[in-house]
């Protein structure tokens, strides 16, 4: 599934139940007020896997960078020992993942000069 992308800024990551528990966890320590809305998007995708599949089964999920960075942000404020794991799972799958570009900038011609 890497190098799949829903929307140019956004990525899609692979979290197992484990890894999902520790980023909730890890974003429960933050402040509610910036994290909430993060918290509910990721509690709708979890829910939103067929009816068929395992509690703990890997799950896809999308997200845009500026949650991807809140996420990352989130974990490296606990033990080092807990979530080191994830943390190397997220840097791989985001490095699989083109980076978005801006949109060019519309070329300026020279004038000659007359």
């Amino acid at each position: 599934m890497s190098g799949a992308r829903a929307d140019p800024g956004g990525l899609i990551v692979v979290l197992d139940g484990d890894e999902g528990r520790l980023i909730v966890e890890a974003l429960a320590e933050c402040p509610f007020k910036t994290v909430f809305e993060l918290i509910g998007r990721l509690n709708r995708q979890a829910n939103s896997a067929p009816a068929g599949d395992a509690a703990g089964a890997a799950r896809q999920f999308t997200l845009s960078r500026a949650d991807f960075a809140l996420i990352v942000g989130a974990l490296v404020k606990l033990p080092f020992e807990r979530v080191h794991l994830v943390l190397r799972n997220l840097e791989r799958q985001a490095g699989d993942q083109p980076q978005a570009r801006p949109p060019a900038a519309p070329r300026q011609h020279k004038q000659k000069p007359q």
